[in-house]
């Protein structure tokens, strides 16, 4: 099996993630700027140069930042809309790195047919896509809490995961969803009807 890169290996905030994703849709990331964010909740060289990093994936890197650029003003308010902002911060996570979307179409997958998930199934699951690589755990523990902190799904005890049904959203909070969904299928015409794949099981389409 090729070898298939994680890329992430720190967890970042819902917080900071906001305050950097706001930032970039107003052309206002510095680097300097994203440090700082990181630097609130982290501590020592290494963690914050980590952070950083993949705080830049998530913000100026995000293949979702164009289009959010055009709609800068709607997204922001988006942002402060509880129903909206866990669509979008969803969006963001799994647009920027594919092991947060594969998370989340094996989660939907499995949560479909039954009420729980545990870790150790989600594992083996991913296991079959990234195989040995020694970064896939370290990966998994980061894309996993920063998607339940986002409010996507819920953890109701150690070990297992629910599913969150969202309802209610904004026509641009799923545009944006659906949009993360095809940075990962570029096979797929983005006029598919997506609403039974099982990446939008956690959104009511």
């Amino acid at each position: 099996m090729d070898k298939i890169t994680i890329g992430i290996n720190q967890r970042i905030p819902m917080s900071v993630l906001e305050l950097g994703l706001i930032a970039a849709i107003q052309d206002q990331a510095a680097n300097d700027y994203l440090r700082e964010l990181v630097a609130t909740e982290f501590q020592g060289e290494n963690r914050i140069r980590l952070g950083t990093g993949v705080l830049h994936k998530l913000t100026c890197g995000n293949p979702l930042l164009p289009v959010m650029k055009v709609n800068k003003d709607a997204v922001i308010a988006s942002l402060r809309s509880r129903l909206d902002r866990p669509v979008i911060l969803a969006a963001v996570i799994n647009a920027a790195y594919s092991i947060a979307y594969d998370v989340t179409a094996i989660l939907g997958k499995y949560l479909h047919v039954q009420n729980e998930v545990s870790t150790a199934l989600l594992t083996s699951k991913l296991a079959e896509k990234y195989g040995s690589n020694r970064s896939m755990p370290n990966g998994r523990d980061c894309v996993v809490p920063m998607l339940i902190e986002a409010g996507l799904f819920t953890r109701p005890r150690t070990g297992f995961y629910q599913a969150i049904r969202h309802n209610g959203y904004s026509a641009l909070a799923a545009d944006l969803y659906r949009r993360s969904f095809f940075v990962h299928n570029t096979m797929i015409p983005e006029d598919f009807d997506v609403s039974t794949n099982p990446y939008f099981e956690f959104l009511d389409l």
